[in-house]
């Protein structure tokens, strides 16, 4: 019968197997929370926090409308009716704001460059920029819209 060890003995009588990432990983996770190390679940919480942003009737249908949530620029967008969309407030080309503006035919324009992207999905429709917006949870409650970050 092969005996399995953690490779620290030096016995010509078996195999050292490598403990496998998956496995070590799991272990890891099993003891910090035997110990009731919560540190982790808790700053996973505290990164989807829900904020209430603005009125639902301030991002009118068809445009993009800037706010600031938890210190970050934020772009809420109203692509259709009853539909919010929200991004950070950055081009994924050069880093420049997008801003408030109207959407043309669905679309976000950078101002800088003149990348395009879709306001319902964050899509990059016309380069330069090559990767989509950062996109957060929008949703509306009641008159307010809501954001997750």
């Amino acid at each position: 019968m092969e005996k399995n060890c953690s490779g620290a003995c030096e016995s010509p009588s078996h195999q050292h197997k490598e403990l496998s990432r998956k496995a070590l990983l799991s272990g890891l996770a099993a003891v910090l929370s035997g110990i009731g190390l919560t540190t982790l679940s808790t700053t996973a919480a505290v990164a989807a926090k829900r904020y209430k942003v603005t009125l639902a009737s301030k991002v009118p249908v068809g445009s993009a409308k800037t706010f600031t949530v938890a210190g970050r620029s934020i772009l809420i967008t109203q692509p259709r009716s009853g539909v919010f969309r929200a991004f950070r407030n950055t081009c994924t080309h050069q880093g420049a704001p997008l801003g408030t503006q109207k959407l043309n035919s669905g679309s976000l324009m950078c101002n800088q460059h003149g990348a395009t992207f879709d306001a319902n999905s964050g899509a990059v429709k016309g380069g330069p920029a090559m990767r989509p917006l950062t996109k957060y949870t929008a949703s509306r409650s009641g008159t307010y819209i809501y954001v997750s970050i």
